[in-house]
Formats: structure tokens, C-alpha cells, sequence
């Protein structure tokens, strides 16, 4: 009787500190807990470890407080792209509001290694489900996917597993946060570390980093095992799924040449309306190795007046479906340059693989919820207001270019991710030309790891991504190097787009291709000797 009354009193003491606000990273130890809860059944013979907090819903089963959790997520079997679609569908059907996505890894199998290579990645996000409770739906949504029985490590559909739940420890027969592992597998820790920031503002990731059991929490587990220097080999890819295919942008620097189908843009307007005139530049500018072609039919040069969405389908769609169908594109990857959902989505249908949009989604919001739905990389650029009002004297005005800028592009970053657009489909645009004066435009291109650095405080998923830059014939090179006309800007377009390459550009808006390319070449042979 003694011991009940002893027992009680000590879940009474836990239950009134978590009442009270205890710290997130107070925490019961394992005397305590083995003095005060003995196991009712053989079975269960390890005990549940965690703050008050959590260790209040563990015991009664869950508790109606949103948990901030982290669920790791793998596939090596069928089509892993799609599977992971389902999964995070399933999920937040599920009970899961997904608030933040890790990029997305291929890596080579673990363990069992004679198998096809992985995809991994990790959301974190909220819920009210108690541990097991989620463990429950987790383990229901690989069998909807269509997991079974097979050997241990071995080829599997989808997998799902808790890495974090709240700031708990729990270790009870069938589930142990932190997952037992997290420590020895980089497929896990990179997706992990993607998810936190690298300010120490967010008490929820100080939490976390504590109960990592290392100098540096995740990421000194994560520099013990290699840490960002291993990214890009053999073992670890960070890709970017587009089309059929999954690209590795650190290998080389991507060319995406401009092909704009409209009366009035700055440097190439009215030349390319007809329908053969637009095939021949397609197939100039595949010759001379684009690897992507971004086909727009609304100008957005500074003061353009706007098109409907209708207008701009009429331009669009015929020149889109002619060039479609010649065989150069084939390996090629198309680009529509457009703010409007309705563009978007009849772009895709007609064979469309990346959505770029100039306004980040302020324009036409409802084309973020679209873009998810379509299942295709985005480019969320860096502008304020739109192109009639982007170059007025209170959208130029700035302290640090390049840290309101990163702070201004991850605020369109989570929105696109609250929309369903996972991290690893988004492709950022610092917005050369865009709201900015000629030297904001220098110090965008000299900042860009700067720019990284700043969204990293905040996210270091986001700050992993593909860049875009597109200097190409902009004013301020015209201005720099007194060259009004804009077809005479390519040399000093050269000279941009290298140093924005060598500070961290991974794909290039150019119109002359050829050039880039060969710039582009260059920078990475540099890139490279560095290394």
C-alpha cells in the first residue's frame, strides 16, 4: 500500500511540473522511472523514458497537445517518387499536419546491400496522436502502400519510421525515440539535420539536439559520420526529381535557355511568335546544349502591362504543343514561365516538367495548391510587388540585400511547403532584375552563400536547394557596361552568370546558350579543382 502511495505520488509530481511549464529539456530519470513504475507484464520489460510533458501522454495513451514530430521516410521498390506522394497523402489524412519537408536522397543500401538504391527524405510536422498511436497509423499506410513480410533491410516499398515524438524518449517493446540507429546511418541524419535550423532560437530543436547524446547534438552526430562533404558521393546524392528522372545539380551547373513567345520583352520581344520561329530558336538553343527551355508568353519586365490567363494560354499553347513533338527535345526538360494556376496546369498536361514562377505565388496564390497537385518542381522567385510596381522607390529600398532577400524567399519557401509542395521539388530565384537596383543585382551574385548561410538559421533543408540565376541582358549590365541594347549584353551576361556560379548558382537562365555553356563548363572545372 505504501509503495501505491508512493508510486501515485510521484505521477502526481510529474503531472503538476508539466501543469507548471516545465523546460522542454527537463527530464525523469531512468531511477526515478524504475523505482516508481514496476512492469504489469513480462512483455513489456523496458520502460517509457521522457519529460513530464510527454510522459504524462505516453502513460495515459495520448493527450489532445500538438506534438511536434519527425518521421523518416525510405523507399527502394516500384516507382519511390510517387510512393512517397502517397505516403505524405496518407499521412496527413492520417491525423499528421506536415510543416517542413528534408530534401530528397538516393543512397546505397545498408546492411543488406545487394538490392536497388534507396530514396530517402524525413517531414516534420504536428499531431495529436500519442507515440503509438502514430506508430499504428504509420505501420497501417505502408500496408495501404503495399509493404509486407520480408527480410530485415531488405527492399521494401515505402518505410516509415518516428525519429523524434515532442522531446520524449520513449523505449517500450515495439518503439524507441530516437530511433535506435540514428546515430550510425547518414540516410537518416541528413534528412534529420535538414529539418532544424542552424540559429538555436527553436526550444523544440534545442530539445532535440539533447537528446542526440553528443557535443553538437544532430549535428555533431551528423559531422562524425561525414557530414555535408559526403553529399554528392556514391553512397549520398541529393536529388531533384523532374520528369522520369532524379538530378544530382551538384555535378554540373544546369543551362536553361530562354525562349520568350511575347510582343514586348526587353531583349527579345516579338521575334519569336510564330510557331516556326519559336521551333527553330528551341532547336538553336538545344544545339547549343540547353538543357531546359523555358518557354513564356507574358512579359515581365519592369511596367508590363499584365495578360489574362486566357491571353497568355493563346500564345502558349500552340508553340508549346509544336515543340513538344521535335525530336531534339528528347532528354530535354520544358519550363513554363508563368504566375497563373490555370497555365500551370495546362502546361503540365501538355508535357510541361517545371513550373517557374516570377511571384512566388503572390500573384495567383491558388497556383501553390495547384503545383502540389501536379507533382512538379517549382521556382519560387524573390520579387516584391509584380512587374508594374516591382521597380517602385519603396520596393528598392533595403538594409542587407542578400538577408532580406533569403528572409523574403523562405517566407514563399513555407508557404509552398504548408501548400503540399515538398522541399525537394522547390528551386529558389534570388530575382536578378526584380525589385532591385544595379547594386543590389552585384551584391545577389556575390552573396548567394551568404544568402544560403541566412536561410539556414531558419532551415538547413532550404538552404541546400538548387539556385537559379538569371542575369542574362538585364539593365544593370547594359548600365555597367554602356550597352543599351540588350543583344549586346551577352558578354557581360558571361561574366555574371560565372561569378554567380562560382558562389554557389546551380542552374542558369541565359538567352545565348551556347556561351553559358561554355561558361558553365569552365566555373565547374574550377569548382572541381578546389575541391
Amino acid at each position: 500500500m505504501l509503495h501505491a502511495k508512493e508510486t501515485f505520488r510521484k505521477m502526481y509530481s510529474v503531472a503538476k511540473s508539466y501543469c507548471g511549464g516545465l523546460a522542454a529539456s527537463d527530464a525523469l530519470s531512468v531511477s526515478d522511472l524504475g523505482h516508481s513504475l514496476k512492469p504489469s507484464r513480462k512483455a513489456s520489460s523496458r520502460v517509457v523514458l521522457c519529460n513530464a510533458r510527454s510522459f504524462a501522454q505516453c502513460s495515459l495513451g495520448g493527450g489532445s497537445a500538438d506534438q511536434e514530430v519527425v518521421i523518416a521516410l525510405g523507399s527502394n521498390v516500384g516507382d519511390r517518387i510517387s510512393t512517397f506522394d502517397r505516403a505524405l497523402q496518407l499521412m496527413k489524412n492520417s491525423g499528421v499536419n506536415i510543416t517542413r519537408h528534408a530534401c530528397l536522397y538516393e543512397t546505397a543500401p545498408a546492411y543488406v546491400t545487394d538490392q536497388p538504391r534507396f530514396l530517402n527524405s524525413a517531414v516534420r510536422g504536428t499531431t495529436k496522436l500519442g507515440p503509438h498511436e502514430l506508430l499504428k497509423e504509420l505501420k497501417e499506410i505502408e500496408k495501404d502502400i503495399g509493404r509486407t513480410g520480408g527480410i530485415r533491410y531488405g527492399p521494401r516499398p515505402i518505410d516509415l519510421d518516428i525519429l523524434l515524438y515532442g522531446s520524449s524518449q520513449i523505449s517500450t517493446e515495439n518503439l524507441i525515440v530516437p530511433h535506435e540507429r540514428i546515430h550510425e546511418r547518414p540516410f537518416v541524419l541528413a534528412p534529420l539535420v535538414d529539418l532544424l535550423g542552424s540559429s538555436t532560437d527553436d526550444g523544440v530543436e534545442k530539445s532535440w539536439h539533447s537528446l542526440a547524446k553528443c557535443t553538437g547534438g544532430f549535428f555533431g552526430l551528423w559531422n562524425k559520420l561525414g557530414g555535408e562533404p559526403i553529399i554528392g558521393t556514391e553512397g549520398i546524392k541529393r536529388v531533384l526529381p523532374v520528369g522520369n528522372r532524379l538530378l544530382d545539380w551538384s555535378e554540373r551547373t544546369l543551362i536553361m535557355g530562354v525562349l520568350n513567345l511575347t510582343p514586348d520583352s526587353f531583349s527579345d520581344g516579338g521575334k519569336f511568335q510564330e510557331v516556326e520561329a519559336a521551333i527553330l530558336q528551341a532547336k538553336l538553343l538545344i544545339s547549343e546544349g540547353a538543357d531546359i527551355i523555358d518557354i513564356g508568353a507574358q512579359s515581365t519586365r519592369p511596367f508590363a502591362q499584365r495578360l489574362s490567363a486566357e491571353e497568355e494560354l493563346e500564345r502558349l499553347v500552340p508553340i508549346l504543343d509544336a515543340i513538344k513533338e521535335i525530336p531534339e527535345m528528347e532528354g530535354k526538360l520544358l519550363s513554363v514561365d508563368t504566375f497563373y494556376a490555370e497555365v500551370a496546369t495546362e502546361a503540365v498536361k501538355r508535357g510541361v516538367n517545371i513550373v517557374n514562377d516570377v511571384s512566388g505565388g503572390q500573384i495567383d496564390p491558388r497556383i501553390l495548391k495547384v503545383v502540389a497537385e501536379l507533382g512538379v518542381p517549382y521556382v519560387t522567385m524573390h520579387m516584391r510587388g509584380d512587374p508594374s510596381t516591382m521597380q517602385n522607390e519603396q520596393n528598392l529600398l533595403y538594409g542587407d540585400v542578400c538577408d532580406e532577400v533569403a528572409s523574403e524567399l523562405y517566407a514563399r519557401v513555407r508557404e509552398a511547403e504548408l501548400s503540399g509542395i515538398p522541399l525537394w521539388r522547390i528551386v529558389l530565384d534570388p530575382g536578378i532584375g526584380f525589385s532591385k537596383k544595379s547594386k543590389h543585382n552585384l551584391e545577389v551574385i556575390m552573396g548567394l552563400e551568404s544568402i544560403r548561410a541566412e536561410m539556414g538559421k531558419m532551415s538547413l533543408g532550404a538552404s541546400h536547394v538548387p539556385i537559379l540565376l538569371g542575369p542574362s541582358r538585364k539593365r544593370f549590365l547594359g548600365e555597367i557596361c554602356n550597352r543599351a541594347n540588350p543583344v549586346e549584353r551577352d558578354v557581360a551576361t558571361v561574366a555574371a552568370a560565372t561569378a554567380g556560379i562560382l558562389n554557389g548558382a546551380n542552374i542558369v537562365r541565359i538567352h545565348n546558350v551556347g556561351y553559358g555553356v561554355d561558361a558553365a563548363k569552365v566555373c565547374d572545372a574550377l569548382s572541381k579543382g578546389r575541391r
